[in-house]
């Protein structure tokens, strides 16, 4: 007897999603860029190319993983799990039996309301798992499902 292989899961990210991503990233490389602006200034014979090194690198990084990342992203709701599959080089795929969801919570942040977003948390005895950007209107269904499931009585 075969078990039929589990099709992973096809629901991508809000294109705002990506658009955080980047902005993440760009925020992350200038703030770099400026300390080792700093430290090159402070030990100035030592260090002449680190800002430009350090500018190359974070151009790279803001190029690529933020892209790569969203491109990967994708999630589903099943009957009776909650399938993510993401990352960049590794990419992990983590199934969460819905049975083993203990509450969901909703997130806004000032960072996530520019983008239109929230972060989905579902949390289990054994940590917390995120779908970390969907639109607040999707969020709210997919806990209000989740919530419904949970609460159907269990076959006996």
């Amino acid at each position: 007897m075969t078990d039929a292989v589990r099709t992973e899961p096809t629901n991508p990210l809000p294109d705002s999603t990506r658009t955080m991503w980047l902005c993440d990233a760009l925020v992350g490389a200038l703030l770099l860029v400026g300390a080792a602006f700093g430290l090159a200034t402070a030990v100035g014979e030592l260090m002449p190319w680190l800002p430009l090194a350090t500018a190359a690198c974070g151009l790279a990084y803001v190029a690529v993983v933020p892209r790569a990342r969203y491109r990967r992203w994708r999630w589903a709701l099943g009957e009776e799990e909650l399938d993510l599959v993401h990352g960049v080089w590794t990419v992990t795929r983590t199934i969460v039996p819905i049975t083993r969801i203990q509450h969901v919570s909703v997130e806004r942040t000032g960072w996530t309301d520019a983008f239109g977003l929230v972060r989905l948390h579902v949390h289990t005895a054994a940590g917390t798992t995120t779908i970390p950007g969907l639109e607040r209107a999707q969020a709210d269904d997919t806990r209000d499902k989740i919530l419904a499931r949970l609460r159907t009585p269990d076959d006996l």
